[in-house]
């Protein structure tokens, strides 16, 4: 046991949970600033949860990375049976917002669908971990995709269209990682290619040329080649019904991205305000606690999605742009680990791992800067949030966890 242990603290990596620490005291710092005008302790409430996450979340890194790797190996999919009730759990409780998103258990409340990202993670590495032999085989590829669009369809219906959007972001590099074939992988890229490229009828009718030229030179057969066609013209047809499905604010949302002025007091004033925001704070920053469009609350949400607006406002290009450094420095780090890991299972956790949170920064920043539309969807380790920041806490323990000596 003694043995067990010291492998597991020798093969842990404290480079990336250093880094987890400093992206999270940025964070703590910002929050803090945002208090900074309030009376007493109640300015400071969001801080000292935060802290008090904080801390808990590096035990919890320390301590799931200390569990035998074959223990989670062999429970992934237990796990994400569980996964699915806790998801489905909210829907039995009435919600005067009309949302369905937390649990409540005991004096607290936690958001399931921060979890489930770990879960898939270690769901697919699995899955493609015993059977990589037969990814050759496109019907292999049906179980992981059911495997992510059963947490994604519930999470809809909660409504979280950020936290849905992030399950099928895991799935597509974890399969380019797992080395599915180039056209398999490309003709699971297409529908979304065919939705996007259907807001336009030329660009729509490009695309489905450019896809039937890669379907005949892919010597596909015919009734495959046949199938995916008329699937990606379905799909480009259903973009309208679709749009007419989102709700009103989500339309608004999108409306506004290309056109802050459709609706400045409204879905546009987000973005407005983040920008301006972001903009004024030049090279140095204002200072600490100096931020007019954070202190003067026209920047909403400034402790959650948009806690690296008060970074830059307060604090400067320089430090947005060390923030920058150590976001990359961790992400390249769990990638380059991956290339040398021992198993493939280890090598699809840290490549699945690096997905989520690369795919989180670059949506959060393109977000408030107004090139992607306000989706929700938080900055890791740094935005507020209990549950957000446990399970990012939680996610790197899974990646600690797959580096530790004991072989699946």
């Amino acid at each position: 046991m003694a043995n067990s242990l010291q492998r597991q603290l020798r093969d842990f990596d404290w480079i990336l949970l250093l880094l987890a620490i400093l992206l999270s005291m940025a964070g703590l710092l910002s929050i803090y600033s945002t208090g900074l005008l309030q009376e007493g302790l109640a300015g400071h409430n969001y801080f000292i949860r935060q802290l008090i996450w904080f801390i808990i979340g590096i035990a919890l890194t320390i301590g799931v990375a200390m569990i035998p790797k074959k223990v989670v190996f062999n429970l992934a999919y237990v796990v994400y049976g569980i996964g699915i009730i806790a998801l489905l759990a909210p829907f039995l409780v009435n919600d005067s917002t009309g949302t369905h998103r937390w649990v409540r258990l005991g004096g607290f409340n936690f958001q399931p669908s921060e979890y489930m990202k770990v879960i898939v993670v270690v769901a697919l590495a699995k899955y493609f971990s015993d059977h990589h032999r037969q990814l050759q085989q496109f019907k292999q590829l049906f179980p992981p995709f059911i495997m992510v669009m059963i947490p994604t369809g519930i999470v809809i219906l909660q409504p979280d269209l950020g936290t849905a959007l992030v399950y099928i972001a895991t799935l597509i590099p974890i399969l380019f990682w797992a080395g599915i074939r180039p056209l398999y992988f490309y003709l699971l890229l297409a529908p979304i290619v065919s939705m996007m490229a259907a807001f336009n009828i030329y660009t729509f009718f490009a695309w489905m040329a450019i896809l039937g030229l890669v379907l005949y030179l892919g010597r596909t057969k015919l009734w495959f080649a046949g199938f995916n066609f008329i699937l990606n013209v379905f799909l480009g047809g259903l973009t309208n019904v679709l749009w007419i499905l989102l709700k009103p604010y989500q339309q608004q949302r999108i409306s506004s991205l290309f056109n802050l002025d459709v609706d400045p007091l409204g879905a546009g004033y987000q973005l407005i305000q983040s920008m301006t925001a972001f903009g004024s704070g030049g090279l140095l920053g204002k200072g600490l606690g100096q931020g007019t469009q954070t202190h003067l609350k026209f920047l909403p949400e400034q402790h959650t999605d948009f806690i690296m607006t008060v970074i830059g406002e307060e604090f400067g290009f320089i430090t947005v742009a060390a923030v920058l450094l150590f976001f990359m420095l961790f992400i390249f780090r769990l990638i380059s680990i991956s290339f040398a890991a021992r198993t493939r299972y280890t090598s699809l956790v840290l490549f699945g791992t690096a997905a989520v949170f690369l795919f989180h920064m670059f949506v959060n920043l393109a977000m408030i800067v107004g090139l992607m539309p306000v989706t929700g969807i938080p900055l890791p380790f740094m935005s507020y949030g209990g549950s957000f920041m446990l399970a990012c806490f939680l996610l790197l323990g899974i990646a600690q966890n797959s580096l530790s000596g004991n072989r699946v």
